[in-house]
């Protein structure tokens, strides 16, 4: 099967932007600080925007106003950036957020969501066009990008069946000792047809050591409907910045390397 560059452009791009990042010691939305000179929020938009998605939709909460005056004042309308704001206003989980933009998203639209982290700023253009080819290529409609960690302590693990086919995602808190061995992560970037999202996010439940409704469970259950596509990715391309030491890591790495 071959998939057309057009039909992977038909896609939608999701920021999840709503946390407020305590581990950053700050008063200011982890999503706002600065990195390579620009807030972080931005370069993730901005990778959607280089592979061709046309609209996004950024999920706020915790200081929302300026969340939606930044990106209005550098994204502006007049220059072609067509952005949209769902609101999580109690912060319940990724799934949760998802959920969010789903009436902001419409029930028309049929085609793939991108779902990105807003605090992933080396995400490439060239790495969503894949998740979106993997995604079109899918049999389950879904893909993910997966890194591997030689520390991988605190992120979820994909979890493979014997042929090898990636059949859920456990999380660091309810995985069990023989998952917690595994080095291949999840990167938390997907793409997902919009039929699945509307139908199943809404049967996903918070059972589970957070208390949260996980979006990674969403990933069981198209594993059990057809093949989950993934795309292995450089690590430092997809981390996230928690932390004021780990935002000062990231872009020193990202400086030595041009």
């Amino acid at each position: 099967m071959t998939v057309s560059r057009e039909s992977t452009k038909n896609a939608v791009a999701v920021l999840l932007a709503a946390g407020k990042g305590t581990r950053m010691r700050s008063e200011l939305a982890k999503v706002l600080h600065p990195f390579a000179g620009q807030p972080l929020l931005l370069h993730p938009l901005r990778a959607a925007r280089e592979f061709g998605v046309e609209r996004s939709i950024v999920v706020v909460g915790h200081q929302r106003e300026d969340v939606r005056a930044l990106v209005r004042e550098r994204l502006p309308a007049s220059e072609g950036w067509a952005v949209d704001f769902a609101v999580q206003a109690e912060q319940r989980g990724t799934g949760h957020a998802v959920a969010c933009a789903l009436p902001v998203l419409g029930e028309d639209f049929d085609g793939a969501v991108l779902i990105l982290s807003g605090d992933v700023p080396l995400l490439r253009a060239p790495t969503l066009e894949a998740l979106a080819e993997a995604c079109a290529l899918s049999s389950a409609g879904l893909s993910l990008a997966s890194f591997r960690a030689a520390d991988p302590t605190g992120y979820g693990r994909i979890i493979r069946d014997a042929e090898g086919r990636c059949v859920q995602i456990s999380e660091q808190r309810d995985a069990s000792a023989d998952e917690l061995a595994i080095d291949e992560c999840n990167a938390g970037v997907y793409c997902v047809r919009a039929e699945h999202l509307r139908r199943e996010l809404p049967t996903l439940g918070a059972d589970n050591a957070a208390g949260e409704i996980y979006l990674t469970d969403l990933i069981a259950l198209r594993a059990r409907a057809g093949v989950v596509g993934v795309v292995e990715v450089d690590a430092d391309e997809v981390a996230g910045v928690n932390t004021p030491e780990q935002l000062a890591q990231l872009e020193a790495r990202a400086r030595a390397r041009g």
